[in-house]
């Protein structure tokens, strides 16, 4: 795989898109190929049931290990303490955005009210560079 040297000196744009571009497009074919890779390392470890065991092959030193994080679920948690009589459960208001979206698309909401109520949004930027091959 060629690489370009990207120089320290200020590039323009016009140099810049381009080489960025070509090495986007081999670090997301590299990713495929990493994420397959690791994949099918991880299915023949469990395979030959080698999990927290260290292998180590040609310098290379691989182990697999899993890390238990459980999470509670939440609606039988709320089950289980309604059943011992626990005082832990609380009710939460929460906006219901499919009834508002029918209630804006449905007109059944004045527009001065519409125009008021986009006080109630917070600014969010995010910015995504996107850079593909152009079509030939």
């Amino acid at each position: 795989m060629a690489r370009k040297k990207i120089e320290e000196k200020t590039q323009t744009l016009e140099e810049l898109i381009p080489i960025y571009g070509e090495q986007n497009t081999q670090c997301n074919a590299l990713k495929k190929v990493v994420a397959d890779l690791n994949s099918k390392i991880k299915k023949a470890i469990h395979e030959a049931k080698k999990e927290n065991k260290d292998i180590v092959v040609e310098g290379w030193n691989c182990k697999l290990s899993v890390d238990d994080d459980p999470v509670m679920n939440e609606a039988r948690l709320i089950e289980f303490a309604k059943k011992h009589k626990i005082d832990i459960i609380r009710i939460k208001e929460y906006i219901d955005f499919d009834a508002l979206e029918k209630l804006i698309y449905g007109g059944d909401i004045p527009k001065e009210i519409l125009l008021e109520m986009d006080s109630c949004k917070d600014a969010n930027s995010k910015e995504t560079l996107r850079v593909t091959k152009a079509k030939e």
